[in-house]
């Protein structure tokens, strides 16, 4: 039977696309190169078939037309000793595989177009970097290079794998992807079988990531997973379950007026297990972090949520960044507004939640008195125009929160009292002048009048480890009727008179700081 092979046209553009180079990530050698006949190019390579030309070679498929079998599609440019290779074992170089080699070989040389090669210094200048620590010359690439070379090195122990690594924080991860079903043994140490067996069983009903240090599993029937089991002997491995991207959507309902307010899309990870689905995720910059765990057979979760303040250390304090979104989120739980919640992915909405009542919730609460705190302290900063540096590891007393919570009901002109909210009425002692006339003066006042009386001493607070010092407070009392104590003596000067400041219609005691 015929071959179906490539046409001139189809071979040319094949290996221009992959700029004359060997498709096989291992291998990338130049196919072409001068003669020593001016006339003439040496050629070692080949528009291999990825699916054979004929019935009975490697990879053969007879549901492919003969257009199909001679299209570039089916077509892979490899060296020659490559393209011997993958016909002599099919079963390892399979049609994926080959797909995938040519995607990247076409992705790398579309990377390289445009850019400068390695030449042959490079070799020695890597060496002398390696050996003096100061390289002949920066190479923006180098890290990504290095991450490159490392995990062709490992894929190359095992095809059916991808590979990825990364340094971070000294620690160098090792991300292994199966491409296919793959059968290995793994061998599990005795001492660690107890707590692989619990964490594998979460792994499945929960989706939770099986972590067990790298030396308590040995694996036999990969290279390459035996090969990364003894570089991380030291260290840790982990069992990933499936996840998937999710937003959680919350927003917030006036029961009494069905207003309705949106907070931020929580972005996160949805873990998916035979007993259950758990979400972990956060927004407003890793501030707020929301988690819960839906039992499969049950209708209601577990929520938490939190606030990890420390994001705002070394910051000032009347600039911390989605404070008031998250101050008027928390106030509003306090308050009573329902909590709604759904969760998407991929735009589709998957699952959601009726409204949650969390006023009553301990740390809602906590968590508002925290917020208001922080909010009490920012006015009095900006009002007397001292800075406050925010520290996460702070702490307050009812005292101190009952006394900043006055302090900034002044600053906002708000404490402020009628006569119905007084106990007793407010006095002074008076000091009679020359005839004592001041004393007689008040003694026939019956108008009412405003009196102001301003404190000898200054007010200080600390908070944040940072004393603020406020300013002089007053005492206005408007629309009192001074009334003096009888006194059967004659008055003179320097005695001292008890005066009773008597409330009338319109009266009220007003609390003020003087102007900073």
């Amino acid at each position: 039977m015929a071959r179906d092979n490539f046409l001139k046209s189809v071979i040319d553009k094949l290996r221009m696309r992959v700029s004359n180079r060997c498709s096989n990530p291992n291998c990338r050698v130049p196919t072409t190169a001068p003669s020593g006949n001016s006339d003439k190019v040496n050629n070692i390579g080949i528009a291999a078939h990825i699916c054979a030309a004929s019935p009975g070679g490697p990879r053969y498929s007879s549901k492919m037309t003969t257009e199909e079998r001679r299209s570039i599609n089916n077509a892979i440019w490899l060296c020659s000793n490559c393209s011997i290779e993958i016909d002599r074992d099919p079963n390892k170089y399979t049609v994926l595989l080959l797909k995938e080699w040519k995607q990247k070989a076409e992705s790398l040389a579309e990377d390289e177009l445009g850019k400068k090669l390695p030449g042959k210094n490079d070799a020695i200048d890597t060496v002398s970097a390696a050996l003096t620590g100061l390289p002949k010359s920066f190479l923006a690439t180098a890290i990504s290079n290095v991450h490159k070379a490392t995990a062709q090195s490992l894929e190359s122990l095992d095809p059916r794998f991808l590979v990825k690594t990364s340094h971070t924080d000294d620690l160098t991860n090792f991300g292994i992807f199966a491409k296919e079903d793959v059968n290995v043994l793994m061998n599990v140490q005795s001492e660690y079988a107890k707590e692989y067996m619990d964490k594998y069983q979460r792994l499945i009903e929960h989706g939770e990531d099986l972590e067990i240090h790298a030396g308590a599993i040995q694996f036999n029937g990969s290279k390459l997973l035996e090969e990364v089991s003894n570089i991380s002997g030291k260290g840790k491995m982990v069992i990933s379950s499936d996840k998937k991207n999710g937003v959680q959507k919350l927003w917030l309902v006036n029961k009494d007026t069905s207003v309705i307010e949106n907070f931020e899309d929580i972005r996160g990870i949805i873990f998916f297990g035979k007993k259950s689905l758990s979400f972990d995720g956060s927004a407003c910059d890793d501030i707020f972090t929301f988690k819960y765990r839906k039992e499969a057979d049950k209708n209601s979760a577990n929520i938490t949520f939190s606030l990890a303040f420390d994001k705002w250390d070394g910051l000032d304090i009347q600039f911390l960044p989605y404070f008031s979104k998250l101050y008027s989120f928390f106030e509003k739980l306090l308050n009573g507004w329902e909590l709604y919640t759904a969760l998407e992915v991929d735009g589709i909405r998957i699952l959601d939640s009726k409204g949650i009542n969390a006023s009553e919730m301990d740390f809602v609460s906590e968590t508002t008195s925290v917020l208001t705190y922080i909010s009490n302290v920012s006015k009095v900063s900006k009002f007397i125009k001292q800075p406050v540096t925010f520290v996460h590891d702070f702490s307050y007393g009812n005292e101190e929160f009952n006394n900043l919570f006055e302090i900034v009901k002044t600053i906002d002109g708000k404490n402020i009292y009628t006569e119905k909210e007084i106990t007793s009425n407010a006095s002074c002692d008076m000091v009679a002048d020359e005839d004592a006339k001041n004393i007689e003066v008040i003694k026939n006042s019956i108008e009412p009048t405003s009196v102001k009386i301003s404190e000898n001493t200054q007010e200080t607070i600390k908070c944040f480890g940072v004393k603020l010092k406020l300013p002089r407070k007053n005492i206005i009392l408007t629309n009192v009727i001074p009334k003096v104590s009888d006194t059967d003596t004659k008055l003179k000067k320097g005695d001292i008179v008890h005066v009773e400041l008597v409330p009338s219609n319109g009266f009220k005691c007003i609390f003020e700081y003087e102007n900073p």
